[in-house]
């Protein structure tokens, strides 16, 4: 009886472990990879931008947050350098076609970006509901996945390190980064 007992609560702990195991993947977590896009990668100098994109469809300069920069569109993709660093701070991924690691692209589930991805709260950004990531190593890199309001599936999505809020926009104005 005894060892019908053990063998039955042991059967019992292995189901309980497949169930919630799912499909043997680990839980969806952020990686250093995700704060890139085609091998460019925030920090990046311009030079490498035009040497492995080429030269882009369209370039302007715009201020956000105070901060001077340079963009470069290449079809849906707008890339912005900071014009006194001449650093990449911002990949914003719009349009249908960008694909991002484990094909998240256009139209992937909220349940499928979480999976991914890792945990992540809903919140409101520039008129948009989000996911915001946090690279753990650079706490100011961040990507950002843009939901659709009707059914919550990826819309677009931004790797950037330019601030969200008027208070990070303060807070980095008074520091020396």
């Amino acid at each position: 009886m005894q060892r019908y007992f053990r063998y039955s609560t042991l059967m019992i702990l292995c189901f309980i472990f497949l169930l919630f195991a799912g499909n043997g993947e680990a839980a969806g977590k952020i990686k250093a990879e995700d704060f890139s896009y085609q091998n460019i990668s925030l920090g990046d100098s311009e030079e490498t931008l035009r040497a492995k994109w080429g030269e882009p469809d369209v370039q302007n300069e715009q201020v956000i947050w105070g901060i001077h920069l340079k963009t470069f569109t290449y079809g849906d993709i707008v890339v912005s350098t900071s014009v006194t660093g001449g650093k990449v701070v911002d990949i914003n991924l719009i349009g249908e076609k960008y694909h991002l690691r484990k094909d998240v692209r256009y139209g992937a589930t909220s349940s499928y970006l979480l999976k991914v991805y890792g945990k992540a709260e809903r919140q409101f950004l520039d008129g948009h509901t989000c996911y915001v990531f946090s690279r753990p190593e650079h706490v100011r890199e961040r990507l950002i996945l843009n939901l659709d309001a009707e059914n919550s599936a990826l819309a677009s999505a931004r790797i950037t390190m330019l601030p969200l809020t008027d208070e990070e926009a303060d807070e980095m104005a008074l520091s020396d980064d």
